[in-house]
């Protein structure tokens, strides 16, 4: 019990760090915005600008998900699983835990989440392909797909 209590604390302090994180990157964003609508600077400093926001709302979005990661795995320290993977079963690596301590998963069955998911980026992909290829009426035009072939065949020479 008193593991899993400790297990809990710690989950907990590195949310509220998370959060503590998230809050700082939304006033550094609120700050970038207000200048940048009040100046009208020439479009090389608002390219610059735009790249920067999109980075701070990408670590944004980034520690949210860590934040529910967390607190899945707080969940799971107090059902006393914490450390144990959900999908195999195997106990996690303690080094694991230390890197990724919001991971709920082992090295191995991670990897084939993420094999996962891109199989299906890249079935998402082929699809999107397909139906880039169809006719009006529904109908998939080869000859336009074979052109594109054609032209991907080119540029590689």
């Amino acid at each position: 019990m008193r593991k899993q209590t400790k297990q809990m604390e710690r989950l907990e302090q590195i949310r509220q760090h998370t959060l503590q994180d998230i809050e700082r990157l939304k006033e550094e964003l609120q700050a970038e915005i207000e200048p940048a609508s009040a100046t009208d600077d020439d479009s090389a400093d608002v390219a610059a600008d735009i790249y920067e926001r999109g980075k701070i709302i990408s670590l944004i979005k980034s520690l949210e998900t860590k934040t529910h990661s967390l607190e899945h795995a707080i969940e799971l320290a107090a059902k006393g699983m914490y450390g144990i993977c959900e999908m195999c079963g195997v106990r996690i690596p303690p080094e694991r835990l230390e890197i990724m301590p919001e991971t709920t998963v082992c090295v191995n069955c991670a990897g084939k989440l993420e094999e996962g998911i891109r199989r299906r980026q890249i079935q998402m992909s082929d699809q999107d392909d397909y139906e880039d290829h169809l006719s009006e009426e529904g109908e998939y035009d080869e000859e336009d797909y074979e052109d594109e072939d054609e032209d991907l065949e080119d540029e590689d020479l």
